[in-house]
C-alpha cells in the first residue's frame, strides 16, 4: 500500500509550532525566546529543533577530551618530525579535527611547529562536553591560550585606526579605557572621542581609511602598557562626484592591558591631528 504523501505545513502552521516549543523550552530550561521579524518562521523552527537537540544531549553528556571526542587518531610528536612532515601532519590533524566538529582558529602569524605542538600537547588535553550533533562545532583560538600581546595590541590599533578614518563606522566603548586622556593628557572619555570624531568627519563627504603603517610598537610586559605610533594615509572627498583626495598623518596610541581579559587591550590616549 502506497503511503500517504505528508501535507505541507503552512508559515502559519510553522508559527504556531514555534511558539509552542519557545514555551516548552522556558518551561524546562528557564530563560526567555524572542523571535525577529528577519527571519523566517521554517528558519526559526529548525533553530529552535537544534536548541532542544543540544539541550537534550547536554543533560546526558559526559565530559571527554578533544582527542577522544576526535576518535583518538594516530599521530608522531612533534620532535620527531621535519618541518615537511609537520606541514603534512597538522594539515591532515585540522581535516580530522573538522570532521568531528572540533575548530582551530590561529589569528597570528604562528609557525606550523607550533600549532603542531599545541594540538598534541595542550588542545588534546582540554576537556569538553561529549555532544555530537548536526552543525555543532566545538571551537578553540589559539591566542586564548597563548595570549599574543604583538597581535592583540595591533589588532587594537587597527579597530581604532578605522573608528576614526572610515566614516560611519561603529563606536564600541568597550575598546576604550575608562582612564582615558585627550591629546595633551586630561582627564576625557569615549563621548568627548566619538564628538570630535564625528565632527572630523562632518567636514567631508566621505572619509575612508586607506593605508597604515607602524612605524614603533612598544610593550611593557610588567607594566602592561603599550604605544604605538602609526603612519596613516586616508582618502577624504568633499562632494559627490568630486575625486578623493589622499591625505597623511601620524596617530600615536597609548593603550593598557584589560584587568579581566588577558587578550584585550583598552585605548587609553591618541595623539592625532584630525580629531586634535
Amino acid at each position: 500500500m502506497a503511503k500517504r504523501k505528508r501535507k505541507k505545513k503552512s508559515a502559519e502552521d510553522i508559527g504556531t509550532e514555534n511558539e509552542l516549543m519557545k514555551l516548552k523550552m522556558m518551561a524546562e530550561f528557564g530563560g526567555d525566546f524572542v523571535g525577529s521579524e528577519d527571519i523566517s518562521p521554517e528558519v526559526e523552527n529548525q533553530f529552535l529543533k537544534q536548541i532542544i537537540t543540544f539541550h537534550k544531549q547536554h543533560e546526558k553528556s559526559k565530559i571527554t577530551t578533544v582527542y577522544q571526542y576526535i576518535g583518538e587518531p594516530e599521530y608522531n610528536h612533534v620532535n620527531d618530525m621535519t618541518d615537511k612532515e609537520i606541514k603534512k601532519e597538522l594539515k591532515r590533524m585540522f581535516t580530522i579535527m573538522t570532521k568531528n566538529g572540533v575548530s582551530l582558529s590561529v589569528l597570528a602569524e604562528t609557525p606550523d611547529r607550533e600549532v603542531y605542538r599545541f594540538i598534541t600537547e595542550e588542545l588534546f588535553k582540554h576537556e569538553i562536553e561529549d555532544v555530537k550533533m548536526k552543525g555543532w562545532v566545538n571551537q578553540f583560538i589559539y591566542e586564548e591560550f597563548h595570549p599574543n600581546a604583538g597581535y592583540n595590541v595591533k589588532n587594537a590599533v587597527v579597530y581604532c585606526l578605522q573608528s576614526i578614518f572610515d566614516k560611519g563606522s561603529s563606536f564600541f566603548e568597550d575598546h576604550y579605557s575608562e582612564e582615558m586622556k585627550n591629546s595633551i593628557g586630561l582627564s576625557t572619555d569615549t563621548e568627548e572621542l566619538r564628538e570630535k570624531i564625528t565632527a572630523f568627519w562632518n567636514e567631508h563627504r566621505q572619509v575612508k581609511l586607506h593605508q597604515h603603517e607602524f612605524t614603533s610598537v612598544e610593550i611593557d610586559k610588567e607594566a602592561h602598557t603599550a604605544h604605538v605610533v602609526c603612519n596613516v594615509s586616508y582618502k577624504t572627498q568633499k562632494e559627490k562626484g568630486k575625486r578623493f583626495k589622499i591625505e597623511n598623518t601620524t596617530v600615536e596610541v597609548f593603550l593598557e592591558r584589560s584587568k579581566y581579559v588577558d587578550s584585550w587591550w583598552e585605548i587609553k590616549q591618541i595623539i592625532c591631528d584630525v580629531i586634535g
